[in-house]
C-alpha cells in the first residue's frame, strides 16, 4: 500500500459510514475505491466487510448510548439473514455476478415503489406489530444478497423494517446496524477462511467508516423521519443505476 492511499481510504470510509447510517449504499463508494487502489474484485468485496462490520459496531454503540435499543427484535430477523449471508458468501466465487446484480436491481425497484406510494409511513411513530411469516424469507434473501455483494443492502433493510415491521426510521436504523453487523461478520468469516481478506487495508478503511457511522447515527437520531426517507429514495435510485450499469 502506498502512503497516499491511506487518507483516501479514510475519507472514502467516512463518506461510506454516513451514507450507510442515513439510508444505505455506502459500499457503492468503498468498493470502487478498493478497486481503484489495485485490489482484485473478489479481494475488494471481502476486504470491504472488515470496515462495514466495525462501522456497524460503532453505530450500535451510538444508538445504545442514546437509549435507542430495539435489540429484542434482533434474533428472529438475524437468524435468516445470517443463514442467507453464509450461503451468499460461499456462492460469491461461483455464481454469475451480472445475474445477481439484475435480480438485486429489481428488488430495489420494488422497494422504491413502496417508499414512494406510502410516504406518511416514514413520518409517523408506529406500534411494532407481530412480524408476518413472509418477512422471514425476505430477510433470508436479503442476507443472501448481502453475503454475495452487500452494496446497497442497508436501503433494503430499513425499508423492510419500516414497511413490514412497523418500525419508525430511528429504531429501524438502529436495528439495521445490528442486523448488518450479524450477517457481515458471518460473511467475513467465510471470506477469511478462503484467504480473500486484506486485513490492514480493511482496518484503515474502517477508521473512516466508524467515524462516519457515528456521525450518521447522530444525524438520524437528531432529525430522522422525512429526512431519512429522502436519502432512502436517493440511495435506492443510485443503487438501481449502479447495479444495472455494473461495477
Amino acid at each position: 500500500m502506498e502512503l497516499w492511499q491511506v487518507p483516501v481510504l479514510i475519507a472514502g470510509g467516512v463518506a461510506c459510514g454516513i451514507i450507510n447510517a442515513l439510508a444505505g449504499g455506502g459500499s457503492f463508494v468503498t468498493l470502487p475505491l478498493l478497486l481503484m487502489i489495485g485490489l482484485p474484485p473478489q479481494i475488494a468485496n471481502a476486504t470491504n466487510r472488515v470496515a462495514i462490520a466495525l462501522q456497524c459496531g460503532a453505530g450500535i454503540a451510538t444508538y445504545h448510548r442514546s437509549r435507542v435499543r430495539p435489540w429484542r427484535h434482533l434474533p428472529p430477523l438475524a437468524i435468516p439473514m445470517v443463514l442467507g449471508s453464509l450461503l451468499g458468501a460461499y456462492a460469491a466465487a461461483y455464481l454469475d455476478e451480472s445475474l445477481f446484480r439484475k435480480l438485486a436491481a429489481v428488488l430495489f425497484g420494488v422497494m422504491l415503489v413502496t417508499v414512494l406510494v406510502d410516504p406518511k409511513r416514514w413520518a409517523q411513530e408506529h406500534a411494532i406489530g407481530r412480524i408476518r411469516w413472509y418477512v422471514y424469507p425476505i430477510f433470508f434473501l436479503m442476507g443472501l444478497y448481502g453475503g454475495f455483494l452487500q452494496a446497497g443492502l442497508g436501503t433494503l433493510i430499513i425499508t423492510s423494517l419500516v414497511l413490514f415491521g412497523g418500525f419508525d426510521v430511528v429504531r429501524g436504523n438502529a436495528l439495521k446496524f445490528a442486523l448488518a453487523f450479524c450477517f457481515t461478520v458471518a460473511a467475513l468469516l467465510m471470506f477469511a477462511q478462503a484467504g480473500q481478506v486484506q486485513w490492514i487495508t480493511g482496518l484503515i478503511l474502517a477508521i473512516g467508516t466508524m467515524a462516519g457511522g457515528v456521525i450518521g447515527a447522530r444525524l438520524v437520531i437528531a432529525r430522522g423521519k422525512k429526512w431519512v426517507r429522502i436519502f432512502v429514495i436517493i440511495a435506492a435510485c443510485g443503487a438501481i443505476l449502479k447495479l444495472l450499469m455494473g461495477a
